[in-house]
């Protein structure tokens, strides 16, 4: 199954206390975790003022129905995760 990656809009998150980002993390990226069988949230991301939520799911459109089945905010956009590199991976 495919990885997306929901970016989220959020200023002011790298003023808040560790916990504060974590449960805000938690509150904006679990919202989808589990409500649909296929959708899995796989891990987060936080930056100054945004939040990059990977989820698992069969399509963006998939995530897209289900943020507007259950009146979720909308994400700034919903990317697919096309390839992983790292710096271990070998040049073709």
């Amino acid at each position: 199954m495919p990885d997306f990656v929901i970016e989220r809009d959020f200023p002011g998150l790298g003023d808040l206390t560790e916990f504060q980002q974590n449960q805000t993390a938690r509150r904006s990226c679990s919202a989808l975790h589990g409500i649909a069988p296929d959708i899995q949230w796989v891990q987060s991301y936080l930056t100054a003022d945004k939040v990059y939520c990977v989820y698992s799911a069969p399509s963006a459109q998939a995530l897209r129905d289900e943020i507007e089945k259950w009146d979720l905010p909308p994400p700034a956009s919903i990317s697919e995760v096309r390839k992983i590199i790292g710096p271990s991976d070998k040049e073709e």
